[in-house]
């Protein structure tokens, strides 16, 4: 069954829509990647994934029922997002902010189980940030706020994690050891994951199935990365001068 699944969806802001006809699916255990120039409509894609904004067409399934059907609350036990935007968290520890992630779990006063403390110290020492979890957040490096807010995306122990270029600030060694733990996620907890990538090599390492959207917004092709990105065709994708990729990334 899938986790999530597009079919012949339209997505885009205020009834203008963006792209169309999209339809594809991500299993559980399946690493998706959405790759393209900046401005093509990964984030949207993401967003109304995520039930964040409306399907202006087709539809949206989560584990096959349409996403409209699923209260806040009932989604939010299915799917954790993170996405590119900054979290008001002045005054919160690092603690705090990824406990935010067990909401759903607590009770009507939002107190925190012993199965919640220890799945978010097992969730934060996974990322390695459980040493900053009485740090005042907001005065952490963009790096160690990226690793925080990773720890919160996982703690609900999703069976769907959408991400919105999750890596951006992390240094070379932080994002290996991220995207360890994504692959374990859906390799031994067969965790769907829908991710929106720039760096391609990555791509080529840790995706599935890559889906590329191009600069005048419609999926151009899918498949796996190795048959995918070619140097001619990701030249093709991103408008490089033919020779440039393999120049620098070949």
């Amino acid at each position: 069954m899938a986790e999530l699944g597009f079919e012949k969806t339209a997505v885009g802001y205020n009834s203008k829509v963006l792209i169309s006809d999209i339809s594809f699916e991500v299993n559980g255990g399946e690493i998706v990647a959405l790759a393209g120039p900046n401005g093509a409509g990964k984030s949207t894609i993401l967003k109304t994934a995520a039930g964040l904004l409306k399907p202006l067409g087709g539809k949206v399934l989560l584990r096959e029922k349409d996403i409209t059907e699923y209260s806040l609350a009932q989604r939010s036990k299915l799917m954790s997002v993170m996405m590119t935007q900054r979290v008001a968290t002045k005054y919160l520890s690092c603690f705090d902010v990824v406990r935010t992630g067990r909401y759903q779990y607590t009770d009507i006063l939002g107190n925190l189980s012993e199965k919640d403390r220890q799945i978010i110290q097992s969730s934060m020492e996974l990322i390695g940030v459980w040493d900053l979890k009485d740090r005042d957040f907001s005065k952490l490096s963009d790096g160690q706020k990226q690793r925080v807010l990773l720890a919160g995306a996982i703690v609900s122990e999703p069976s769907l994690l959408i991400l919105d270029e999750p890596t951006s600030f992390l240094d070379m060694g932080y994002k290996t050891e991220f995207f360890d733990v994504l692959k374990m996620l859906a390799g031994e907890k067969k965790v769907a994951v829908l991710i929106s990538m720039h760096e391609l090599e990555l791509v080529k390492k840790v995706a599935d199935k890559v889906i590329c959207i191009s600069s005048d917004n419609r999926i151009d092709r899918c498949g796996a990365p190795a048959d995918i990105l070619t140097p001619e065709y990701v030249e093709q994708l991103f408008n490089m001068k033919e020779g440039k990729y393999g120049e620098y990334y070949g």
